[in-house]
């Protein structure tokens, strides 16, 4: 009888290695980022996921201040990246063609630093935030009309692909 308890143990825990590793059930780490840049307007490119708001990230001409909406809506967007862990960004200032291209190409990196300054303020580490100036370079719209220049004084920001989850 010993001995059959014994072959019963060993057959137990032979069998119990045999099982597959469980597999957790639920979303992955890297599907709750694109679902939570998804519910905040942002859209897959080919470098990233662009932040694609309402009301875009926009200045008046020749200046560098947000409004205070822009302040609040970038407030709420950091706080839901941080929550997904989604910790890097890029920001892309822009300008319109008007003047000369070395004030646009200043003009558009304090623009992008306006904005990298509102994210760090809430909660971002300023490490984490890649600025660039672009200037009138790469415009959004044409600017041969007065809305297509307005449309050109802004910001972009994106979550570069390497910044998610794997």
């Amino acid at each position: 009888m010993h001995r059959g308890r014994i072959v019963a143990l060993l057959l137990a825990v032979a069998l119990a290695g045999c099982h597959a590793p469980v597999k957790p059930s639920g979303p992955t780490q890297a599907e709750l980022q694109k679902t939570a840049l998804h519910s905040l307007g942002f859209v897959q490119t080919d470098d990233g996921w662009l932040l694609n708001l309402p009301e875009p990230i926009s200045f008046e001409l020749d200046k560098d201040i947000l409004k205070p909406s822009m302040q609040r809506s970038i407030a709420k967007t950091a706080d839901e990246l941080l929550k997904a862990k989604v910790r890097r960004l890029r920001i892309e200032g822009h300008t319109d063609n008007s003047g000369p291209r070395e004030h646009n190409i200043a003009l558009s990196l304090r623009r992008a630093h306006t904005v990298a300054h509102e994210f760090v303020a809430n909660g971002f580490v300023v490490d984490n935030i890649t600025e660039q100036g672009l200037g009138p370079e790469n415009p959004i719209s044409p600017n041969e009309t007065r809305e297509g220049r307005a449309t050109n004084r802004c910001v972009l920001i994106i979550v570069p692909v390497d910044a998610l989850a794997q």
